[in-house]
């Protein structure tokens, strides 16, 4: 286990953008998180089923399953998809899991950050914390330690030394109160190969993840940015995501450059299961080899929706799948998968 500088070492955090050689998804644990789910369990596993299959046409897709469920996921993924069992509690591997470095000589990296289940929002998670160093250990990386609190939603990067995140979660007193905001950049810089931090107000009223930044905006290329809108009815929300998007109007990337901001609609949904955490956004994309995977809900934004993806990523197919319920547990996509870059020792 190595606890040296991963920036001063060669290694950085590509953008989602770059080639990937394998998407990381994780899988819904009723055991520990019957609550999450409740009777919409099967069809939420048929949902991950589903998406791991289609990551599986572009790409290697590997899914972590608790040890109790590892072999029903085989099953319902197919041969295709590869499933690895783990004892982590949850599916949100953004979260919890690695993030994965690429090293200047050709390594593999895993930068390791703590978690707490998004300031102690649910027990058990010691599964949770261990997943990082299974997944490392797994894909054979070089590790990188951090005593800092981090989840993978909160921040996205550009890999060309700029990170983008948010004030209502890294800054939050349940993730780490000892921390100034000085020293979290120092650590962040440490640990990812950045130069530059851009602050968003972020989502106070997210009560799940604290308003984390892959539901208000993402990097889609050198100096383009996808953002989350939202309509004047949508109240609070609607001013919130405004005050991000300003934010962003002023912001400039790590070689001094604004940013062109393309928005995205949102999705005037009526059906939320019952959940009040639930994830109505098309924000919570990911990207494989090829293609941007987001969720259809099922109302006209979703065409709109995929209108403004073909714009984003010209050279992708678009896809938008029906996996509303996966939403139930207040993350999508993009929270419930990591992306593994290609590296040159990659075969």
């Amino acid at each position: 286990m190595m606890q040296f500088d991963a920036r001063k070492a060669g290694f950085r955090m590509p953008a989602e953008w770059e080639t990937q050689q394998a998407t990381w998804l994780g899988w819904p644990v009723a055991e520990y998180r019957q609550g999450l789910w409740g009777e919409h369990y099967q069809a939420v596993c048929a949902e991950f089923a589903l998406t791991a299959q289609t990551i599986a046409r572009f790409q290697p897709c590997i899914v972590t399953a608790h040890f109790s469920q590892a072999e029903r996921a085989q099953a319902l993924c197919g041969p295709t998809v590869r499933v690895l069992a783990v004892a982590a509690e949850d599916n949100w591997v953004r979260d919890c899991g690695p993030l994965f470095l690429q090293g200047d000589r050709g390594q593999l990296g895993a930068a390791l950050f703590r978690f707490n289940a998004w300031g102690e929002k649910y027990q058990p998670y010691d599964g949770c914390q261990q997943l990082g160093q299974d997944m490392a250990r797994h894909a054979g990386t070089v590790i990188f330690n951090s005593h800092l609190i981090l989840e993978g939603g909160s921040f996205y990067v550009d890999g060309q030394g700029t990170l983008l995140t948010t004030e209502s979660c890294l800054l939050h007193p349940n993730r780490n109160p000892s921390w100034s905001r000085s020293e979290i950049e120092t650590e962040l810089k440490r640990m990812l190969g950045v130069e530059k931090i851009i602050w968003l107000p972020g989502n106070p009223e997210e009560v799940e993840t604290n308003g984390h930044v892959d539901g208000i905006a993402s990097f889609i290329a050198p100096g383009k940015l996808l953002c989350q809108s939202a309509e004047e009815e949508q109240g609070d929300y609607y001013r919130i995501m405004r005050e991000n998007r300003r934010a962003l109007e002023l912001a400039t990337d790590a070689k001094g450059n604004r940013f062109e901001l393309l928005d995205l609609p949102s999705p005037m949904v009526s059906e939320r299961y019952g959940s009040e955490r639930y994830c109505d956004c098309y924000a919570n994309y990911i990207l494989v080899n090829g293609a941007v995977i987001s969720t259809a809900f099922g109302v006209p934004e979703d065409d709109a929706a995929r209108e403004v993806f073909a714009r984003a990523f010209p050279d992708r197919e678009v896809l938008l799948l029906p996996v509303t319920r996966i939403a139930i547990g207040g993350g999508s996509l993009h929270c419930s998968t990591q992306q593994q870059p290609l590296v040159a020792a990659s075969h």
